[in-house]
């Protein structure tokens, strides 16, 4: 079954609420704090532990941040939409994994919703930082903290029987990705092409340890990404506009 009744009326109400965001612009605050509230309610009622509450409490600021960045009313929509379906498996996998912590499926969703996080945060971060002149040190504070948290959700589910080395593993992305933005930010690119690009170093360091914890480290593995991330990346910036998009 991949329709649970709670977590999809929970996802109904987030979907009224960025539809509110758009529309509503005098209660931005209030509608964001309330989806917040319910947020980190579901994601500690669904899940059975706080830190299922990470993902949505995340997930909710950065798409609001990124509603900010997109223009049209129809990509707004459809922006909508996509982040409604990533909030609703965000919860469901949170309630699978707590019927049972070895649902593989239901570990499928949460690093679906754990990706969908870090970029949405990666790039509405970015854009917010280009389009109203944020400080850089807020920039990189917030990518410390929400790759530390958001990593150290997803890999607890894996390696659940050692919370501190998962802490360490995840401080140590934190503070890689911390210090990559900063050299980013000085690239001539804009929030999409650097959020992108962002999420890609994120995975490539995220999957070395994921399959450290798995077991399933090696040499082979560690080229084959190296150099089919080098490829995308190069074509990404090959494509891309040299020049800020704000």
């Amino acid at each position: 079954m991949f329709l649970k009744i709670r977590p999809f009326i929970y996802s109904l109400v987030y979907f009224l609420g960025l539809e509110l965001i758009v529309f509503s612009h005098r209660h931005v605050l209030g509608i964001l704090f309330v989806l917040l509230l319910i947020s980190v309610y579901q994601g500690k009622k669904t899940g059975g532990q706080w830190k299922f509450s990470v993902l949505p409490v995340f997930f909710t600021i950065s798409s609001a941040a990124l509603l900010y960045l997109v223009g049209l009313i129809y990509e707004q929509q459809i922006f909508i939409v996509l982040a409604s379906v990533m909030y609703y498996l965000a919860l469901f996998g949170a309630y699978r994994l707590n019927q049972y912590a070895g649902d593989q499926t239901a570990r499928g969703m949460n690093m679906a919703a754990t990706i969908s996080t870090i970029f949405f945060t990666y790039a509405g971060a970015y854009g917010l930082y280009l389009n109203f002149f944020v400080p850089l040190w807020w920039l990189i504070l917030v990518y410390l903290v929400v790759t530390l948290l958001v990593s150290y959700q997803h890999f607890s589910l894996i390696k659940y029987d050692d919370k501190k080395i998962v802490w360490v593993y995840s401080f140590l992305l934190a503070l890689s990705m911390s210090e990559l933005i900063w050299t980013m930010n000085f690239w001539p690119f804009g929030y999409l092409t650097t959020g992108v690009i962002a999420l890609i170093l994120y995975y490539v360091l995220w999957d070395l340890i994921q399959s450290h914890f798995l077991n399933l480290l090696s040499r082979r593995r560690v080229v084959a990404n190296m150099i089919f991330f080098s490829v995308i990346i190069g074509l990404i910036l090959l494509s891309s506009k040299w020049l800020p998009s704000v």
